[in-house]
């Protein structure tokens, strides 16, 4: 987002200079191309980061404190990210965000000109959509089919691509949208098919109990972990 601004997008206010931001978390492993693990949570004051702490002043085994509940972490991560921030550089991350935006204006584009889609908003590379008229979740599945990894959302029932380096690469735009296109044109020849994760998201989003909604999810991560 501050390199977007730089670049002259319009970025909305979200960090520190709006008087109700309190902390900000960024996964570095997304834009800041570290590998996983090195998640960073930043406070507006010394005050609010103590109620992160984890301290415990009678153990037997003496004294104990850490600046998270997780305890240990690899250092070794830590270091990997900070050397990955250096080499990118602000050259380097205005090249990646420049790339990535100019990429996200395509596909915007190429939505908007698809017959029964609709863009949610006014995004940056964080892009969603809906339907009108089409089961907008049995486009989902028919993208998955054609290897893209796009995200289901409900509330409203949508979906959503982050936009990253790999979609800046030369065709894939391009290739994304003739297959959303496609997608799109096969849900409308058929509307009704059997399979994949448009019932799973049309059941969850239809059910107004969603206690029932949190036991499904934890009976289906049951059976991923099951021996």
């Amino acid at each position: 987002m501050p390199w977007a601004a730089k670049l002259g997008y319009n970025v909305p206010k979200f960090d520190f200079t709006l008087p109700g931001v309190t902390s900000m978390s960024a996964d570095t492993h997304k834009y800041g191309y570290a590998a996983k693990g090195t998640s960073v949570v930043l406070y507006r004051t010394e005050e609010l980061r103590h109620y992160q702490y984890f301290t415990m002043a009678d153990w037997p085994g003496g004294l104990y404190f850490s600046p998270t509940f997780a305890g240990s972490r690899a250092g070794a991560l830590s270091a990997a990210c900070w050397a990955t921030m250096l080499s990118m550089g602000e050259d380097g991350y205005l090249r990646a965000t420049k790339a990535i935006l100019e990429t996200a204006s395509k596909i915007k584009q190429g939505i908007k000109e698809i017959d029964g889609l609709r863009l949610i908003g006014d995004p940056l590379f964080v892009i969603a959509f809906d339907s009108p008229n089409i089961d907008v979740y049995r486009v989902l599945d028919q993208m998955a089919q054609k290897h893209w990894s796009i995200n289901g959302l409900h509330k409203p029932s949508c979906l959503h691509i982050a936009i990253t380096l790999r979609h800046t690469m030369p065709g894939v735009a391009e290739r994304f949208i003739a297959d959303l296109k496609e997608s799109v044109a096969f849900v409308k020849a058929n509307p009704v098919s059997e399979g994949g994760m448009a019932p799973v998201y049309g059941m969850a989003s239809s059910i107004p109990f969603r206690g029932m909604v949190t036991d499904l999810l934890k009976r289906y991560m049951d059976v991923l972990y099951k021996v």
